[in-house]
């Protein structure tokens, strides 16, 4: 055990003598300067970005130019939302719906015949 310590000891003697230890220190005060800079400089640009992307006064502005064109133009898009169908159209389409043919290998005629009739449907509408 005191023949592995002699040898620890004499590996880190050479180490700090290989090492500059003031030369490690001016770097890693360097470091530290210009990790603060880059946050500073990214906080700012950060800070910039979000200043440019705020436009919460060009959006509002952007609907009301929105909503005088089309004021203009005699579109109410509210009213007409409202006075809009809805439960029509689905049984409209429920009516219209045509049966989907199921493949049962058996009748290889049948298929084609309904998937005619399917089509045609579709066309009517």
């Amino acid at each position: 055990m005191g023949e592995a310590m002699k040898g620890v000891t004499k590996a880190m003697g050479q180490m700090n003598r290989q090492m500059n230890l003031p030369s490690l220190q001016k770097i890693m005060q360097e470091f530290e300067m210009q990790n603060e800079k880059m946050e500073l400089t990214s906080e700012v640009m950060g800070d910039a970005i979000d200043d440019a992307l705020e436009g919460d006064e060009e959006e509002e502005e952007t609907e009301e130019l929105v909503s005088q064109v089309l004021d203009e133009i005699g579109i109410t898009i509210n009213s007409e939302l409202v006075n809009a169908p809805s439960s029509a159209v689905a049984a409209t389409a429920d009516k219209n719906k045509a049966p989907q043919a199921e493949a049962t290998g058996n009748d290889g005629g049948g298929i084609d015949s309904d998937l005619q009739a399917r089509l045609d449907n579709l066309r009517k509408m």
